[in-house]
């Protein structure tokens, strides 16, 4: 890795884009002097805008220089993460801090998460605009399962023993308290505003849900609305350890390998401390097709149990891992009711993912009883 790769608004790294039309063959350059590539000289570029439609809270953009003959050159192919060019996106991201978060993330502990995650070429968060870069690795030809079509079984027993090995690498560990002020508990600032946010975007969400005909599971996301308080108490009660936060198919990105799927897990804005079944129960309830999480659930969790066994967790029983499970698949549907005013309703597959989404909640919340937690 590049260890001068990171940056902030006060150093002599190139100026933070604002835009795609930013991504110049001069700020390339620059950026990738700053993080290391002290010979690159980029005099074109290729860039493609990836990413529309899946849920991402930035702008992705990848790019393809062309090196000066004397160049020493540098990465072929690479990822730019911008800002969205949403208002009400970037207000989400600002609420949540989800841009610095990021950027801190791969500064400070990238390489210490247990599993593999991108390499960042460059990095850089200005706190007065809120404006954000992140030039990394680019992992084609490693691609992410559709979400709308739904994880397979090999890749999703993939994804469970990568997200229990950093569980179990963060569980209770004494290094979580200098994290806590940057990738805070879920129950502290600002994923305590949680409550609130949730509250106010709750009507277009529950509007959202009747008119897909899931009454019974816009009474529940109601209902929560009076206890997500409690819930957010619940799910972090100590001992945590270091969660993913957005643990869904679209940030899974796998490539195959003669020894089965090899994962590499992006897009890092929300990693928080928390319960570690938080990413399990997001993954299943909202990307394994419904009748593939009803024939393998407790398979997978038991799986996961195991892993965390394995590494030598003691103390935390099966029955107490499969509650906080339950509590972890109710929660997600926190996201989807947050996550629905501000989608593009416009991008079909932006659509489609809201409805797959809300579909297999509803089958999970009613397969596993979860109306219970809230008295709905």
């Amino acid at each position: 890795m590049n260890t001068a790769a990171f940056a902030d608004a006060t150093t002599d790294a190139p100026a933070i884009p604002g835009a795609g039309d930013g991504l110049t063959p001069a700020w390339v350059t620059q950026a990738l002097v700053a993080g290391g590539w002290r010979n690159a000289r980029v005099e074109a570029l290729e860039m493609q805008r990836i990413g529309e439609g899946v849920g991402v809270l930035a702008e992705l953009y990848r790019l393809r220089p062309t090196y000066a003959p004397q160049s020493a050159g540098g990465p072929a192919s690479m990822i730019a993460k911008l800002r969205s060019s949403s208002p009400q996106v970037r207000e989400l991201c600002a609420a949540y801090g989800m841009y610095e978060r990021e950027t801190r993330f791969y500064r400070d502990i990238a390489g210490a998460v247990g599993l593999r995650t991108p390499e960042p070429y460059f990095c850089a968060f200005d706190a007065a605009t809120g404006d954000f870069v992140i030039l990394m690795e680019d992992l084609a030809p490693a691609a992410s399962p559709d979400q709308i079509a739904g994880i397979s079984l090999v890749e999703l027993t993939a994804a469970v023993d990568a997200i229990a090995t950093l569980h179990a690498h963060w569980w209770g560990d004494p290094r979580l308290a200098e994290l806590r002020a940057i990738m805070p508990s879920a129950a502290e600032p600002p994923y305590a505003y949680v409550a609130e946010n949730y509250r106010a975007c709750l009507p277009a969400a529950l509007a959202g849900l009747r008119a897909r005909g899931h009454e019974p599971l816009a009474r529940v996301a109601e209902n929560i609305g009076g206890a997500i308080e409690a819930m957010l108490a619940a799910i972090t009660t100590e001992p945590v350890t270091l969660a993913h936060g957005d643990f869904r198919v679209d940030n899974l990105m796998f490539r195959q390998t003669p020894a089965g799927p090899a994962l590499t897990v992006v897009d890092w804005q929300v990693v928080m401390q928390v319960r570690g079944p938080f990413d399990l129960g997001y993954l299943m309830g909202g990307a394994a097709p419904t009748e593939l999480r009803r024939a393998q659930e407790m398979a997978l969790l038991r799986r996961y149990h195991d892993t965390l066994t394995r590494h030598g967790l003691a103390g935390y029983g099966f029955e107490a891992c499969q509650l906080d499970y339950r509590r972890a698949v109710l929660f997600s549907l926190v996201y989807w009711v947050e996550g629905f005013p501000v989608a593009d309703r416009a991008n079909p597959r932006s659509v489609a993912l809201f409805d797959c989404w809300a579909d297999r909640l509803a089958a999970a919340v009613q397969d596993l009883r979860l109306e219970a937690i809230v008295g709905a």
